[in-house]
This record gives structure tokens, C-alpha cells and sequence, in this order.
């Protein structure tokens, strides 16, 4: 094919819009980014603990981020949302048991068991 064909090709023109409207979504996700990064070292700084569906949303908004980029860079050829789901969260979260298990385990001064053998 030639650049005059190229030039004429739809397929071209329509993917070069989608580049332009996810750099625009890109942008303002780098935005909020920041302010969820923002938003949770407070949380760490105030409660030394961080908010567990803020981490399930960043998980879920940075894999968003990857699926445009890799659009906008030609490694996929899939469109992210809004035309395929939202990317959700692998259930590699903790849930609130374990994580409070894990704050009982630090505040708790290690302690030795004494086994009596016979």
C-alpha cells in the first residue's frame, strides 16, 4: 500500500481519534493518580493505615491506565473502557480479618512458647 491509500483508510483515521480522546482521558487520570497517591500517604500519615477500597480502585485504575497505553502505543489493539469492562481487581485484596490479624501480630510483643517434653 501507498501513502495515498494509507491516507484514504478509515481504520487510520478512526484509531488516530482514539489516540487523541484516550491522551485526554490519559491526562486527567495522571491527575487523579495524584491525588489518590496524595490521599493515601494522609491516611498513612494520620492512621498509620491506608484505605482499603481506594487500594482496590488504584489497582483496578492502574491496570486502566495500561490497557490505554498499550492502545495508544499499538501493543493492543483492543479499546479500553468505555468499549470493554472496566478492569477489576484480580481478588488479591486483604480482607479485613487477615488485615486485622496482621495489626494484632504487631502490636502483640513476640513471646516465646515453652514445650515440657516427656
Amino acid at each position: 500500500m501507498d501513502i495515498k491509500e494509507n491516507a484514504k483508510n478509515i481504520d487510520v483515521w478512526t484509531r488516530g481519534l482514539f489516540i487523541l480522546v484516550f491522551g485526554v482521558i490519559f491526562y486527567f487520570l495522571f491527575t487523579l493518580i495524584w491525588l489518590v497517591v496524595i490521599f493515601q500517604f494522609l491516611m498513612k500519615l494520620i492512621t498509620t493505615d491506608l484505605n482499603e477500597q481506594l487500594l482496590d480502585f488504584s489497582d483496578s485504575l492502574n491496570k486502566y491506565v495500561s490497557q490505554i497505553l498499550s492502545y495508544i502505543t499499538f501493543k493492543s489493539e483492543e479499546r479500553p473502557f468505555p468499549f470493554s469492562p472496566w478492569p477489576g481487581v484480580d481478588g488479591k485484596k486483604i480482607s479485613k480479618k487477615k488485615a486485622s490479624k496482621k495489626k494484632a501480630a504487631k502490636k502483640e510483643p513476640n513471646q516465646v512458647k515453652v514445650v515440657k517434653r516427656d
